[in-house]
């Protein structure tokens, strides 16, 4: 068995998450792909800041005498490294009730 490492990168903010990987990258088996995958995630974080990776297992056909690189392009990236805009300050406001409603006379007329 093979292996293909898989890298996502997500919005910090929210629960999106790119539908293109950040990387996929083949291993000759998937102890070489764990290995690696700690060193390409911190890779992968100087781009972007938060991402998932793993390794999953692939028959050795798909990848026999090929060698698997695919990175996205990181101008792709920038809109998870941005955040929310930020709101503008807003003034606090008190609604003062005065201690004594006026009820208007003619409301009560017929009552006794």
């Amino acid at each position: 068995m093979a292996a293909l490492m898989i890298i996502v990168a997500c919005h910090p903010q929210d629960a999106t998450c790119l539908e293109e990987p950040v990387a996929v990258i083949s291993y000759q088996n998937d102890d070489a792909c764990f290995a690696a995958l700690s060193k390409e995630l911190a890779h992968a974080r100087t781009m972007t800041k938060l991402v998932y990776g793993d390794c999953v297992p692939v028959s050795s056909d798909l990848v026999a005498g090929k060698t698997i690189r695919q990175e996205i392009d990181p101008a792709k990236l920038v809109a998870l490294n941005e955040t929310a805009p930020v709101a503008r300050p807003v003034e606090a406001q008190a609604l003062v009730m005065p201690t004594r409603i006026p009820v208007p006379v003619e409301r009560f007329q017929d009552v006794r």
